[in-house]
C-alpha cells in the first residue's frame, strides 16, 4: 500500500529552498518517490491525503542528548543514587517524548556503562518506541571530572587506551570525551582535562578500532587540544577563559575552521535556564552566557565552520520535547530557518554517516518525516506545532485532524497512541 502526501511546503533537508504542489510517496518503510504533484499519480490502492497549511520536513536529528538525565533542572549529583533500572526506564520515556517532538534520530553523548546501549539495542528490535539512537556508553573523564558519575574515569594513556577499548567492546557507536571540566560540582570548565597527547591516545585507539571521537570542550584550551588530537566532533565549543570568563579567541576559532572539525551547538541549556526566570543573579549570569555563545557561534559560523544542531537534552532544565528552541537559536545567529532545518537534518546525518538512509526527503531514504503545521520555512518557531511524526513509513504521531485523513478504513494500520 502506497500512501501519498501532498503537504503545501517541502523542505528536503538538503538547504534547497521549500518546494510547493510536492508529492511524497511512502511505500513500505522508505520514500519510494518525490516530486511535482501534476507529475506523480496515484495508483489505485493507494491513499492520497492533501496537507493544506502543513510543512512536511524529515526526521529530525538531535545530535547531543543524555537520554537517562531528567532534563527538569534536578541536580546531576542524585544521579548516584539511582539504579540501572532507574535509568533504563527514564531513558525509555524520553526516547519518545523525543520522537513526538519529531526528533527521529538521537545521538547520546554518555549514560552509566552500557545500559544505553542495551536500549539502542532494544529500540532496534522494535521491543520500545523511541528514536533511532547513536551511543556512546560511559564518557571518559578524568578522576574525579565532569560526568565522573557516569563511571568513566581514566587518568594516563595507558588507562585511556584500556577504556576506550572497553567501550568499543560494549557495542559503543563512537567514543566521548570531556576534554574540559563541566557542570559537575567540584569539575573545572575554564581548564582542560586531558592533554592533546591524552587526547591523541583515546583519538589513536578508537580510529583504530573504527569508531569516531567526540570531544567535550567548554575551555578554551580544550578546544586547542582536541583539534591537536584530531577528535571528529567538538561539543559546545564555549571558549572559557582561565578566568572563567566565556570570550572568543580569533586564532583558535581559525584553527577550528582550518580543522575542519564540526562543531554541535548545544545553545538551548542557557536559553532554557534563562526562560525558567530563576532569581538574579544567577538569571544574570546564565543570560551572559546565553548572549556569549550566540556571539562565539556567529563568528563559527562567518568562518565557515561546520554547526550541528544538538541540544543537550536531559542536562540541566533541557526537555526532549523542545528540541525546536535549539533551532530558533540557530535562526538567532544568522542561520535561516532552511539552513537551521538542515543543520538538524541532512547535515546531522552527514555527520554520523547516516546520509544515505535518513536526513533527506528522496527516493530510497528511510521515510522519516514530520508534519509541521505552517510554513516552516518563514518561521523556524512554526516547529513548534508538530502534526505529525512518521518513523520508517509509520505514523507513530497524528493530530486528531490529521488521524481521521490518513488512518481512514482501509489505509494504514493502528498507530501508538501519543503520549500525554
Amino acid at each position: 500500500m502506497r500512501l501519498y502526501l501532498r503537504p503545501e511546503w517541502l523542505i528536503d533537508g538538503t538547504c534547497a529552498p521549500a518546494r510547493t504542489r510536492q508529492t511524497v510517496v511512502i511505500e513500505g518503510q522508505h520514500i519510494q518517490a518525490v516530486g511535482p504533484s501534476n507529475e506523480i499519480l496515484p495508483c489505485e490502492s493507494g491513499v492520497v491525503v492533501d496537507l493544506p497549511g502543513v510543512t512536511v520536513i524529515p526526521g529530525l536529528i538531535n545530535n547531543h542528548v543524555h537520554l537517562e538525565l531528567p532534563g527538569d533542572n534536578t541536580p546531576f549529583t542524585t544521579l548516584q543514587t539511582e539504579s540501572d533500572s532507574e535509568l533504563a526506564l527514564r531513558a525509555a520515556y524520553n526516547a519518545r517524548e523525543s520522537l513526538r517532538a519529531g526528533v527521529t534520530t538521537v545521538r547520546d553523548c554518555g549514560g552509566r556503562g552500557a545500559t544505553v546501549v542495551d536500549m539502542r539495542n532494544a529500540q532496534a528490535k522494535g521491543h520500545i518506541p523511541g528514536p533511532r539512537i547513536f551511543a556512546t556508553a560511559w564518557p571518559i573523564t578524568i578522576t574525579g571530572g565532569h560526568g565522573r558519575y557516569f563511571g568513566g574515569e581514566a587518568d594516563g594513556a595507558y588507562a585511556l587506551t584500556r577504556l576506550v577499548r572497553r567501550i568499543v567492546s560494549c557495542g559503543a557507536d563512537f567514543v566521548k570525551v570531556f576534554a574540559s571540566g563541566g557542570g559537575t560540582p567540584g569539575s573545572l570548565s575554564q581548564y582542560p582535562s586531558f592533554s592533546a597527547a591524552e587526547l591523541r591516545a583515546i583519538v589513536e585507539t578508537a580510529h583504530g578500532l573504527g569508531r569516531p571521537v567526540a570531544a567535550h570542550c567548554t575551555a578554551t584550551q580544550s578546544i586547542s587540544n582536541a583539534i591537536e588530537a584530531g577528535v571528529d566532533l567538538i561539543e559546545h565549543a564555549l571558549f572559557v577563559a582561565p578566568d572563567g570568563i566565556s570570550r572568543y579567541d580569533p586564532c583558535v576559532g581559525e584553527r577550528l575552521a582550518e580543522s575542519g572539525i564540526p562543531v554541535i551547538t548545544t545553545m538551548q541549556v542557557a536559553r532554557d535556564l534563562v526562560d525558567l526566570g530563576m532569581e538574579v543573579p544567577e538569571h544574570d549570569r546564565w543570560q551572559r552566557m546565553l548572549q556569549s555563545d550566540r556571539e562565539i557561534k556567529t563568528r563559527l559560523k562567518e568562518l565557515g565552520v561546520r554547526l550541528i544542531a544538538g541540544s543537550d537534552a536531559g542536562w540541566r532544565a533541557t526537555s526532549f520535547a523542545t528540541f525546536w528552541k535549539e533551532l530558533a537559536e540557530l535562526v538567532e545567529i544568522g542561520m535561516s530557518p532552511i539552513e537551521a532545518v538542515h543543520a538538524a537534518t541532512g547535515a546531522g546525518a552527514s555527520v554520523l554517516g547516516l546520509d544515505r538512509q535518513c536526513g533527506t526527503i528522496r527516493p530510497g531514504l528511510v521515510a522519516d518525516l514530520v508534519l509541521v503545521s505552517g510554513n516552516l520555512s518563514e518561521d523556524i518557531l512554526r516547529l513548534a506545532h508538530v502534526e505529525g511524526v512518521f518513523q520508517a513509513g509509520a505514523p507513530i504521531y497524528l493530530s486528531a485532524g490529521l488521524c481521521t485523513r490518513v488512518c481512514r478504513p482501509g489505509g494504514l494500520r493502528p498507530f501508538p497512541a501519543s503520549p500525554s
